[in-house]
């Protein structure tokens, strides 16, 4: 997995494992600040392939799973990956999302 999508794992596992505990707003501002610096690196990525396409041939999700979260998307304008939608809303679990982004990261289907 290249360097940033390693990053932003690592940063987003700290911070859910420190939101879980409570964390102060200053502290929680920090962390939202980097992930939303990573987010925004990683969608200027350009990769072979969309997440949402290697997750459907995947069978992690289907079609009209794939298309809430982009609705969303839509509507949030720059707001959170696709990932991370299909998890928060437990239509996905972050392993598939992880082997997904693995696979597109590589390049792979």
């Amino acid at each position: 997995m290249p360097q940033i999508e390693v990053k932003y794992e690592e940063l987003h596992a700290e911070y859910l494992g420190l939101d879980a505990r409570g964390i102060p707003m200053s502290v929680r501002e920090r962390y939202e600040k980097a992930l939303g610096e990573l987010r925004a690196r990683l969608r200027q990525q350009a990769y072979a392939r969309r997440l949402g396409e290697i997750l459907l041939e995947m069978n992690a999700i289907d079609r009209n799973t794939l298309t809430r979260p982009q609705a969303e998307q839509a509507a949030e304008g720059a707001g959170l990956l696709l990932g991370e939608i299909l998890v928060r809303r437990g239509w996905a679990n972050s392993d598939a999302i992880g082997r997904g982004v693995e696979r597109q990261a590589a390049g792979l289907s």
